[in-house]
């Protein structure tokens, strides 16, 4: 089914020929290219507060670690957050512009080609809206903390950490465009996209994080449970809620394995025996496999088959199949 999936992808790619001209576009072999820009701050703002769908879903969990104490409200969680945006300054928007040119270059020395992408939109913020995290999406909307903008490019080890970062992002764009190729990721780590997404539980929602990065939970794979395989989806959930105001739902979160069949609880990664083989083990970011992957993802078109230190990776097959998928046709 993957490989099905994966042709009739490169097949329509190829078929395109799409060519819309924007302010900054890359180009990549056998594609248009990516076309981004960068977002003012007013521009910024206005794209941040918009995402309503996004803060619909928060949990009070969610508003108490994003806001650092307990019974805090929507009204000064968006307030706040609309004041962490920034703009860019043109050395930043040339770091970024060079960094995609290099994903672009890598992408067409492994003869891959990337399904359809809508232009995408750079935003700079604190990134203190969400408890100081690198980046996050929404849509096609890429949000980059300043501080991993100010990193050292000269050190290779920087530079490499903001080409995954790119490369992380850029999946969840993809994925967001192409349904299809969401579902073929996925299928990699054994994971199976429905129609529908499954509700949080109660006990679910109560510690539940929100993440914007992950706007569906109708994934599911299945799971060794004492013994016995039960077919779960994936949240991110904190193990107590906000005591301190330096507390950080991080330091907090483990991955929930939550029923498909509704029942009021949740496994962790421990109590599930295959959890490693689900997920593989190149990346310990494994709240869900829409991360999972775009770890994966990022992974592929930066180290390649090689890795990052030349060994390559405790899963090869993920990062194989992943590459497999971005071929082009001979």
């Amino acid at each position: 089914m993957k490989k099905v999936i994966c042709l009739v992808l490169v097949l329509l790619i190829l078929a395109s020929g799409i060519g819309t001209a924007f302010a900054s576009t890359v180009s990549t072999a056998g594609n248009a290219g990516i076309s981004f820009r960068f977002a003012a701050k007013q521009e910024g703002t206005d794209l941040l507060l918009g995402n309503t769908a996004y803060y619909a879903g928060f949990s009070q969990n969610d508003l108490d670690y994003r806001m650092h104490r307990q019974g805090a409200a929507m009204e000064e969680y968006l307030a706040y957050a609309k004041e962490q945006v920034l703009d860019f300054t043109e050395a930043e928007k040339n770091l970024i512009s060079s960094h995609m040119d290099v994903l672009t270059e890598h992408l067409e020395q492994n003869g891959c080609v990337l399904p359809p992408l809508d232009e995408i939109v750079f935003i700079k913020t604190t990134m203190e809206e969400e408890n100081g995290v690198l980046g996050y999406t929404h849509g096609t909307q890429i949000y980059v903390a300043q501080k991993i903008l100010e990193l050292d490019m000269a050190e290779k080890k920087n530079e490499e950490k903001l080409l995954t970062f790119l490369g992380h992002e850029l999946f969840h764009c993809l994925t967001r465009c192409n349904p299809d190729f969401r579902e073929a990721m996925y299928q990699i780590i054994h994971f199976t996209v429905v129609e529908e997404d499954f509700p949080l539980p109660p006990s679910v929602f109560a510690y539940h994080i929100s993440n914007p990065d992950v706007e569906h939970h109708n994934a599911y794979a299945s799971f060794l449970i004492d013994g016995e395989p039960v077919d779960c989806f994936t949240d991110f959930v904190t193990t107590k809620h906000i005591e301190n105001p330096d507390e950080h739902f991080f330091a907090f979160g483990t991955t929930a394995l939550v029923p498909t069949d509704g029942r009021d609880l949740y496994y962790t990664p421990e109590q599930a025996s295959n959890f490693d083989e689900v997920f593989g083990t190149n990346t310990n970011y494994v709240i869900d496999p829409e991360e999972c992957m775009a770890d994966n993802f990022s992974f592929a078109l930066v180290y390649g088959l090689d890795g990052p230190d030349g060994k390559g990776y405790p899963n090869p097959e993920i990062i194989d199949g992943i590459l497999s998928c971005l071929k082009t046709a001979d």
